[in-house]
């Protein structure tokens, strides 16, 4: 008895060794991959962009890696809409079409996404085959989306959640009825559902941005600094472009430039319930042919647009440049796209529709794109302003004026609330103060108590984008339901030809 006793004894034991070696050979601790593809701020980029981007062509490079990594998650950031003419007046729905068709996994929201009203967006979530990761926005109590998603892929269980700029509900004009909650609140209560649901990596899909606005603005290096357990931050908002992933409180944060012109690509390394390394690039998007299956998806949309947008409204005699050595001019100081957009405002709303307006202004984020040399089209001109605002004329008094103009002496290099004006402003801003040096509007300086008439977009008229700090008292408001594009595009056909020139307007000392 005694021997059979050992015996068991023995078996046990070498069934019980033969237990750590099968559970040795499920390798826990091997180290497994997974690769990360993302973009942002796609901003409806149906095609390429001086050979740059083209949804077809992101596809090709998507399937390229596919084939070459069994293991990959596609995400994008949000701000798919507004941008092209193909996208716009088809509401994206091409763009849904293409993300579907390259497997997008998750994508969450940007502010542009509540440029049109809110059923656009809620039809576009239908037309999704991904779900739209949406963490901090609800529409009557109710997640705007998807709160959090969590995927396997390869061994790798991979927490996503989405937020959105709370600062959307003052830069967008169809985002009055949602309620946002606080981004640093939000992402600390993902973390930690997503840890308990045992998720082995955190990725965070985050419409912030690199640019600090205002002082109490979150960007994502700010959410990363007070919230642990993000593995990654997947940026979009502020269109950056780096080189290398930023390495804030053992956060990895990455974004990918604008209009599809690169996609984000990392190869992260988990070792049992963590990320072990992250190697990222951006990968630039030129040079690939495009899909052809995809391509013929999105012909019709190009060819709708581009029979009605090919009319050609003038002549530009130069090219009217929104870069200057990589900076946004018209963020920065007067620039000749910006005199040439005021200048457009204030001569429909006196000359085209017979109001009474004294200057006009535009904010220079409303302004997306240039105008090239040689004959210029409505699709041309659509680019430079491919938001739905509608010129206002609104009057207020002359101590408000000074206001306005004493927020946009305020406002920080680079940011889109940097205004520009027409040419009967004359403005001498003191950049390092952040005050206005002098101020005069048709060649006479500001009376307080006088009532001036400012044309502009209905955007600015709302107080977006901070504007409502700059208004005082609106005495007279005037919607013209004219879409700024329109009124830009009469404004050159009026012309005839047009030639980029500043001429002192604006001066930043």
């Amino acid at each position: 008895m005694m021997f059979f006793a050992r015996f068991r004894v023995l078996v046990w034991i070498a069934v019980l060794s033969l237990a750590v070696v099968v559970y040795s050979c499920d390798e826990p601790g091997k180290e497994r991959e997974l690769i990360l593809l993302h973009t942002n701020d796609s901003h409806g980029s149906i095609v390429p962009v001086d050979s740059m981007g083209g949804m077809a062509e992101r596809t090709t490079f998507i399937r390229e890696i596919r084939e070459k990594n069994k293991h990959v998650l596609l995400v994008d950031a949000g701000d798919f809409n507004t941008g092209q003419a193909a996208s716009n007046m088809a509401d994206a729905h091409p763009d849904i079409a293409a993300y579907n068709y390259m497997g997008y996994d998750a994508v969450t929201v940007g502010n542009h996404e509540f440029d049109k009203p809110l059923e656009v967006l809620l039809k576009q979530m239908e037309w999704a085959d991904f779900p739209f990761v949406v963490s901090n926005i609800r529409q009557k109590g109710k997640i705007l989306g998807q709160e959090y998603l969590i995927k396997e892929i390869g061994g790798i269980k991979v927490g996503v959640f989405g937020i959105t700029t709370v600062h959307t509900r003052h830069i967008s004009v169809c985002a009055d009825k949602l309620d946002f909650e606080e981004e640093i609140h939000t992402a600390a209560r993902m973390v930690k559902v997503l840890r308990e649901q045992g998720a082995d990596v955190v990725i965070g899909l985050v419409h912030l941005g690199f640019t600090e606005t205002t002082p109490d603005y979150v960007t994502s290096r700010k959410l990363a600094s007070q919230v642990d357990g993000i593995d990654i931050l997947v940026d979009g908002h502020s269109h950056s472009y780096i080189e290398k992933p930023e390495w804030v409180n053992r956060t990895w944060i990455v974004t990918a430039n604008q209009s599809g012109r690169y996609v984000g690509m990392g190869k992260l390394r988990v070792k049992g319930h963590r990320l072990t390394g992250f190697d990222w690039k951006p990968v630039p998007i030129k040079g690939y042919a495009p899909d052809i299956m995809l391509w013929r998806q999105l012909e019709p949309y190009i060819e709708v647009a581009h029979s009605d947008l090919q009319t050609v409204v003038g002549l530009a005699t130069k090219e009217f440049a929104l870069y200057e050595r990589d900076e946004n001019v018209a963020r920065y100081r007067e620039s000749s796209l910006g005199n040439l957009v005021a200048d457009a405002l204030k001569w429909k709303a006196t000359e085209g529709l017979h109001l009474k307006a004294d200057f006009g202004l535009v904010n220079s984020g409303g302004i997306r794109a240039g105008l090239p040399a040689g004959e210029i089209t409505r699709e041309e001109v659509l680019s430079v302003l491919p938001f739905a605002n509608v010129l206002e004329v609104i009057g207020m008094s002359g101590a408000d004026v000074r206001r306005l103009f004493t927020f946009i002496a305020s406002v920080t290099p680079g940011n889109g609330a940097f205004a520009q004006v027409s040419g009967d402003v004359h403005v001498v801003y003191d950049r390092q103060a952040r005050q206005v040096k002098a101020l005069s509007i048709g060649g006479k300086p500001v009376v307080d108590t006088m009532i001036y008439y400012m044309a502009t977009c209905d955007y600015v008229a709302a107080g977006k984008d901070g504007y409502e700090a700059g208004l005082g008292n609106i005495t007279y408001r005037e919607n013209t339901s004219r879409l700024l594009s329109d009124v830009l595009a009469d404004y050159i056909q009026m012309k005839g030809r047009i030639t980029p020139y500043t001429d002192g307007r604006i001066e930043v000392k």
